[in-house]
Order: C-alpha cells, then sequence, then structure tokens
C-alpha cells in the first residue's frame, strides 16, 4: 500500500513540474517564432507627453530578460538614440530636448545582447513652441472690487478652457509690502485677496496646459491691472432730492448695480438741479466717477456736476461736465481733486424736462 502511495505522489510531482514548464515556455513564447527565429520583447503601451520645444517617452519595462537595450527612431529614421533598459527599473523613459515644434511620429525598437530586433512600436506626440504660444488667450478681467475692509475681490470672464486655459495667476502686493503670487483653477470665477494692499496694482496672467500629459506649462504675458472700483452692497444713500412713487424709481436702483433699473425723480413736482449724496462707508481716493442713464431712456440730465467731502460736512466742488443722455454706455468723468472722501454728490444740473431719470453709478479708486 505504501508503494502505491509513493508512486502517485511521484507521478503528481511529475506532472506538476511539466505543466510549470509549459507555463514557463508560455512566457516566452511570444518572443520565438516557427523556424527558431527570436524576437525580444517590445515596449508595450508607451506613451509620450508632451513640452516646450521637448518631449518626453515613458513605457513599463518588459518581461524578456534578454533584453538590453532600445533605439528610438524619428523624422522618417533619420534621427535616432539608444536608450538603456536596465531590469532594476520600473518603467524606461527618454527626455528629448531641443526639438522643434512640430507633430511627430516616434518609434521604438528593442534589442538583446546578440543583435536581435524587436517588433517596432510606433508613438505619436505633439512638441509645441511659439507657434502655440502666439495662439494663447488672456482670460479677461471683469473687474476688481475694493470693500471697506480694504479686501480685493477680482471678478473674470471665461477662459479659453478648450484650448488649454488650467490657472490663472495673480501676482500683487501683500499688507506687508512683499509681492505674492496667487494661482487659482479657470473654474473659479472670483479670486478674494484679503492681505492687498490698497493703492498698489497687481499683474495677472492665464497658465496653459497643451494637453493632460505635459511635463511644460505656458504663460500668457503679463497685464498690469490699475483700475478698482468700490464695492456699492456697502454704500448707503443718505440724501437726495425726490423720488417718483413706485419702486421701480426708487433712488436705490442708481446703485444697485444695474444700468436697465431707474432712478426717477418726482414728475410731478420737481425741478432741476436733483442731486444724490452717497456714503461709501469708508474714506478713498476717487479718481473718477462713472455714470449711466437708464438704458435707451434719454430722459437724463445734459448737464451734470460732482461733490466729493471726507465729513460730510466740507465739500470739494469737482466741476460741472457734458452728459450725452442719448447713449447706454458708461461716461467716465475724471476728478481733478485727489483728496481722501467717504461721501460724494451726484447733482443734475439741467436736462431736457423738469424731473430727471437716471440709470447707474460707480467710483474708480487708486
Amino acid at each position: 500500500m505504501k508503494t502505491k502511495i509513493y508512486y502517485l505522489l511521484l507521478v503528481i510531482i511529475c506532472f506538476s513540474s511539466i505543466n510549470a514548464c509549459k507555463k514557463m515556455d508560455s512566457t516566452y513564447k511570444q518572443f520565438i517564432v516557427n523556424g527558431g527565429k527570436y524576437y525580444p520583447g517590445k515596449a508595450n503601451n508607451p506613451k509620450f507627453q508632451s513640452g516646450n520645444q521637448r518631449g518626453r517617452i515613458v513605457w513599463p519595462n518588459g518581461v524578456d530578460p534578454n533584453a538590453i537595450k532600445a533605439r528610438i527612431f524619428w523624422n522618417n529614421y533619420k534621427d535616432s538614440v539608444e536608450v538603456p533598459t536596465p531590469k532594476d527599473k520600473d518603467s524606461i523613459s527618454y527626455l528629448f530636448t531641443n526639438l522643434p515644434e512640430n507633430f511627430y511620429s516616434f518609434v521604438i525598437k528593442t534589442y538583446d545582447n546578440k543583435g536581435n530586433v524587436s517588433v517596432p512600436v510606433e508613438v505619436p506626440g505633439a512638441v509645441y513652441g511659439e507657434t502655440y504660444q502666439s495662439r494663447l488667450l488672456d482670460r479677461p478681467l471683469k473687474e476688481s472690487l475694493l470693500n471697506v475692509a480694504n479686501e480685493l475681490s477680482v471678478t473674470w470672464e471665461t477662459a479659453d478652457i478648450a484650448g488649454g486655459a488650467v490657472a490663472t495667476e495673480i501676482e500683487y502686493t501683500n499688507t506687508q509690502g512683499a509681492l505674492k503670487v496667487k494661482r487659482f483653477p479657470t473654474t473659479s470665477p472670483n479670486t478674494d485677496l484679503q492681505d492687498y494692499k490698497v493703492g498698489t496694482p497687481f499683474r495677472y496672467r492665464t497658465v496653459y496646459r497643451p494637453d493632460s500629459t505635459a511635463i511644460d506649462l505656458f504663460y500668457t504675458p503679463y497685464k498690469t491691472n490699475e483700475t478698482f472700483f468700490l464695492d456699492k452692497k456697502e454704500w448707503k444713500i443718505i440724501d437726495f432730492s425726490t423720488q417718483h412713487p413706485g419702486d421701480e424709481n426708487k433712488v436705490i436702483n442708481f446703485i444697485d448695480g444695474d444700468p436697465a433699473t431707474r432712478w426717477h425723480t418726482d414728475a410731478w413736482n420737481s425741478h432741476y438741479p436733483h442731486f444724490c449724496n452717497i456714503d461709501m462707508g469708508a474714506q478713498r481716493i476717487i479718481n473718477k466717477i462713472g455714470l449711466w442713464r437708464m438704458k435707451d431712456d434719454d430722459r437724463a440730465p445734459d448737464r451734470v456736476q460732482f461733490l466729493t467731502s471726507a465729513d460730510n460736512v466740507n465739500w470739494v466742488d469737482q466741476g460741472v461736465f457734458n452728459f450725452n443722455r442719448q447713449i447706454n454706455d458708461e461716461q467716465v468723468f475724471n476728478m481733478p481733486v485727489l483728496k481722501n472722501a467717504r461721501y460724494f454728490k451726484v447733482v443734475g444740473i439741467s436736462g431736457p424736462q423738469s424731473y430727471m431719470v437716471m440709470g447707474e453709478v460707480r467710483v474708480y479708486t487708486k
């Protein structure tokens, strides 16, 4: 009985050994063809990572122990480079530098120490440069608002995401006087800077990545912003001449951010001059004031006056200006006297009717 068990175990061991050998043979069978010709293992699943006048090819290290090197060809085999394939590395890569901007087709072949060569593997890839750089579009800046707490909020237009825009950068001076750079994704419509130093400009640019695997980023040239608006959400109207009955005519519409709403003075019991006195909540240097008529309504004044004050008692007359009541666009007026002011007054001096209709006002600061 023991003899039979012995021979049975011997048969099982032999069968297992033969099966293991077959599996080992199958591992290398892919490198051998009928007739005895041997092909080293090819570069499997190589990827090209694009860059700025450069690029990198990466592929997982193969299982064939006899493959000792690879050669990468391009420009229709006119150019090539040899790449070692040491077995102690998980992946093989090669970085191309100083490549002209173009679309390339690379071919990888592996070799063993007897000169046998693998089947070729083609890898397409784009290299970027000045032509791509010249097509990059700035992400437009919509407006930069300064609130009472001296915090800056920058609002952006839509970025060219389809063209590769991935981020926007702002370089600004903080309250400590140091330059800072803040980067944020192009999906963010606003950027808040709580440590912005009032009275200083900032620069901004758009960051591009040509594709998801790119090893280099591209940048649009810096643009400088020196135009700041005061956040009207914190404003208060502390005095005004008159307003016509109805919510659609209230003086508060003059600072609601929409030129399509109106401040309509009393149509029955008012006459020029008409005025509105606004408290901005903090002292600022007002260098410009922008005015809109109510959209598509020409009952605005022909002449306007601006006054500014630090205390709502002593007023600086900034002058009388002509206003074109026939256009919907903002009309901007430069203030000749640049002094700190917390209050400003808009006065309608004369117009075609006894009453006045206005759309919107905003203040520019330094």
